[in-house]
């Protein structure tokens, strides 16, 4: 009866996160349909101020460099800039939590109140599962991952996701591994359910899963440009998969949350990385092939770079 119940909730908070990624997403679409007018209204409006043609004349190559970053059409205009303030954003974060670990004791009195909470909850056939989950973030299995990955993509005329990828895999578990040993923090010691003997801090196996499975949802997400629900069905599963294999190690106790949450900075910092790279030497290959930038090719994974969900 136990088991029933479990798998009920479980099934029940991915029914309601779901709905909620979807009304999310409807908002979000309903919220831009409506700021198009006005921002294209106010394109016009600040272009026609005097001060801005004024800015022009006395300082061109900075309003050259402002609206060349700005641009909302190359990817090297708005999101490549997006995306360099989104991993500098990261890159705080982790920072800031670091500092939280050694310097503040909200943090860590979180972490134990979290393990201890699931001590109570650590039987089988849950721990059956979760040791089941976070086999999909050890070592072997993300390399073994990641050559198939890298095998499909170059025999699918997609080799350019091959360097990207593992520029995002082998960074991302660099820098893991050497925080792991400069910070060298000691893991969870109330239960011995995996052999774990390296620092905690921050967790790999949540570094390789937003890394390897991240980068691999979005080669999917990027080839169906046409198919706005299959899009954000790739973008959800995805994401869930990534957390499962994070919470699975909460559950084991081998890992603290602020290990996991640490780890899902780490990875989504080289995620951006790579998904930078490979818009970018997209974008520089489709305008050596078309310089007159008319036209994308729906079969392939070039298309517009601000168009995120394929709305």
């Amino acid at each position: 009866m136990n088991l029933l119940l479990a798998v009920a909730l479980l099934a029940a908070g991915l029914a309601i996160l779901y709905g909620l990624a979807r009304g999310l997403l409807w908002l979000v679409n309903r919220g831009a349909e409506r700021l198009q007018g006005p921002v294209k209204m106010s394109r016009h409006w600040v272009r026609d101020r005097p001060v801005v043609a004024l800015f022009e004349s006395r300082f061109p190559r900075a309003f050259r460099f402002l609206k060349a970053r700005l641009s909302t059409r190359p990817f090297t205009g708005l999101p490549l800039t997006l995306m360099v303030i989104f991993t500098v954003y990261l890159v705080a974060l982790f920072g800031g939590m670091v500092q939280e670990l050694h310097e503040a004791e909200d943090l860590v009195a979180l972490d134990n109140a979290v393990d201890r909470w699931f001590d109570a909850h650590r039987v089988e056939p849950f721990i059956g599962a979760m040791v089941w989950l976070t086999l999909w973030g050890q070592g072997p299995t993300i390399t073994i991952v990641g050559l198939v990955a890298s095998l499909l993509w170059w025999s699918s005329s997609r080799g350019h996701l091959v360097v990207p990828f593992w520029i995002c895999l082998i960074g991302a578990q660099a820098t893991t591994w050497t925080a792991k040993y400069v910070i060298a923090r000691e893991r969870p010691g109330a239960w011995d359910l995996l052999d774990e003997h390296s620092p905690a801090f921050p967790s790999g196996h949540a570094t390789a899963a937003i890394s390897v499975y991240g980068f691999i949802a979005y080669s999917v997400w990027r080839t169906i440009q046409t198919q706005p629900r299959a899009r954000f069905e790739v973008l959800f599963w995805g994401a869930v998969a990534i957390m499962l294999i994070g919470f699975s190690r909460i559950y084991l106790s081998v890992h603290f949350v602020s290990d996991v949450a640490s780890g899902y900075l780490v990875g989504g910092f080289w995620l951006a990385v790579a998904v930078t790279v490979t818009e970018w030497r997209t974008a520089r290959r489709d305008g050596r092939r078309n310089p007159n930038g008319h036209g994308t090719d729906r079969g392939s994974d070039r298309g517009p770079p601000l168009d995120l969900i394929g709305t």
